[in-house]
């Protein structure tokens, strides 16, 4: 049986869309932290909380990673988009030029 509380697929996906510029430089920023306490704890000889760092920075890093790769699709995306637009525009517009004649 489903938990009704539980999100579905489709808000999971929505609400994972929403990611900012913002989100992305905060992360980043957690992850900068992250690896300054790495190496603090590797200097100290703190060997289970710099395991503890590790295993958030692994958790850190190929979401920053997938982010990246996801803004750069979505610019792409966008530049075909205003492409398609522009030629579309010069063909209306050679067209106009061509009924008029």
């Amino acid at each position: 049986m489903e938990n009704n509380n539980s999100p579905s697929k489709a808000t999971i996906a929505a609400a994972t869309s929403m990611v900012r510029e913002e989100d992305l430089e905060a992360l980043e920023g957690l992850l900068k932290e992250l690896q300054t306490r790495v190496d603090e704890a590797h200097n100290d000889g703190r060997v289970y909380l710099m395991s503890q760092y590790v295993r958030l920075v692994a958790l850190v890093s190929p979401e920053i990673d997938r982010i990246h790769r996801r803004f750069k699709r979505d610019n792409l995306a966008y530049m075909r988009k205003t492409h398609k637009l522009l030629k579309l525009e010069q063909k209306e517009a050679s067209d106009n030029e061509a009924e008029s004649a």
